[in-house]
């Protein structure tokens, strides 16, 4: 079963919770402390953004295998920092992943240094319901692979949720690369 670190930020306290958590789920994958610290980073920078932006929300953190690569290619374990809000949402994603733009007093740097740090960054706002953002963060970043085909532009991700109190979750996700085909599997821990 999945470690998950559940991590409810409404407070700054919580913010340095979240920098362990990612600290302990990049030694669980292995990542090296060059990685190590761009995963407490980018969890950071994600937790502060909750407060700042969203007056608070949740932080999931867990070690995830890679998706299934192109033929030849091989992926290790990554780092991923998964924040939901209930805030008041963004209403221009892509100004927001620019550097300078900011709605608070700050450098306006948070969203677009996540998103050059981590190997993959995915962001869905919906104005007036929220923001969930999913980074992942692995042992090297990507390199070039190549033309991409039908199926290598397919984007999936799960987010493991662990009973109330437990650290570890019984669900799981996981998908399969066929040529141009893409299957995609969800298991219920809890049925």
């Amino acid at each position: 079963m999945p470690r998950v670190w559940d991590v409810p930020v409404h407070d700054s306290t919580r913010v340095r919770d979240v920098r362990v958590a990612a600290e302990q789920a990049a030694a669980l994958a292995g990542l090296d402390e060059r990685r190590t610290a761009t995963a407490a980073l980018v969890a950071t920078e994600l937790a502060t953004n909750l407060l700042k932006h969203a007056g608070g929300g949740r932080v999931l953190i867990d070690v995830v295998a890679p998706p299934v690569l192109a033929d030849g290619r091989d992926g290790a374990r990554l780092v991923q920092v998964t924040t939901v809000d209930h805030g008041p949402g963004i209403a221009d994603v892509p100004a927001a992943l620019g550097d300078g733009f900011t709605t608070t007093r700050s450098l306006g740097a948070g969203l677009g240094t996540c998103a050059r740090l981590s190997d993959h960054f995915d962001l869905h706002s919906v104005s007036g319901r929220g923001t969930v953002v999913a980074a992942r963060i692995g042992a090297v970043p990507d390199g070039p692979a190549g033309e991409p085909g039908p199926a290598d532009r397919v984007r999936a991700g799960g987010v493991n949720l662990p009973f109330g109190g437990a650290e570890y979750s019984g669900d799981a996700w996981a998908w399969v690369r066929a040529g141009d085909l893409v299957t995609l599997m969800l298991a219920d821990g809890l049925g």
